[in-house]
């Protein structure tokens, strides 16, 4: 009987703890083909978006109902470039990242084919592209960030050892800077970035002939 009970178990692939209160959302690393060589697109906000106006991000955003991840990135960065889904060609999936804010960002690498720099003005100011090159051979700044733990004032601090002077544990999270002519490539896009070069990097090592 006990058995039975935990057979249910057997062979479930494993999911974030309240993985269904994040904010789900995906992000695509866009590489455009120019002169034999690739290069990473990126996007210039809009000012007259609510969220991070102005700021350097990849094509992306927050996924829809019955969506899978793949056609979340696909459809939100078809939307933003005008361009045809047919001209996406997803590589793979990459590592996802769930930030402080708790979202979910699931990441894909993708060719971008007969892209001629265009962008939706509603919600991309410019775009640009930076030689995936660069980021083979630059390391980013890193700055170290604190997030602490700010219990609210109706907190049962009675309730705990310590009470109020329990010593909760400050996370710390790095926020690293890339800088590319007269851009700045911060925050969780240059944290998606200098993660996912590197993993470029280790399987390039390990298949030396592609």
């Amino acid at each position: 009987m006990i058995k039975a009970m935990f057979e249910h178990l057997k062979g479930r692939s494993p999911h974030y703890i309240d993985e269904e209160k994040m904010k789900q959302s995906a992000v695509m690393i866009a590489l455009v083909e120019k002169d034999g060589a690739y290069e990473v697109l990126f996007e210039v906000r809009s000012g007259k978006l609510k969220h991070q106006p102005g700021e350097i991000c990849l094509p992306g955003g927050v996924r829809e109902p019955g969506e899978t991840a793949q056609e979340n990135a696909v459809r939100e960065t078809a939307e933003e470039l005008l361009v045809s889904p047919s001209q996406i060609e997803v590589i793979a999936q990459l590592d996802s990242l769930l930030n402080i804010a708790n979202i979910k960002i699931d990441v894909f690498l993708c060719k971008l084919h007969n892209y001629s720099m265009t962008f939706s003005k509603e919600e991309v100011e410019e775009v640009f592209t930076v030689p995936l090159e660069f980021f083979y051979q630059t390391k980013p700044e890193v700055y170290r960030n604190q997030v602490k733990t700010i219990p609210p004032e109706d907190f049962p601090f009675d309730k705990i050892p310590g009470g109020k002077e329990y010593p909760w544990r400050n996370a710390y999270r790095d926020i690293y800077f890339y800088y590319y002519k007269d851009k700045v490539i911060w925050g969780m896009t240059a944290y998606i970035l200098q993660y996912s070069v590197s993993l470029l990097l280790n399987e390039e090592r390990q298949c030396p002939d592609r």
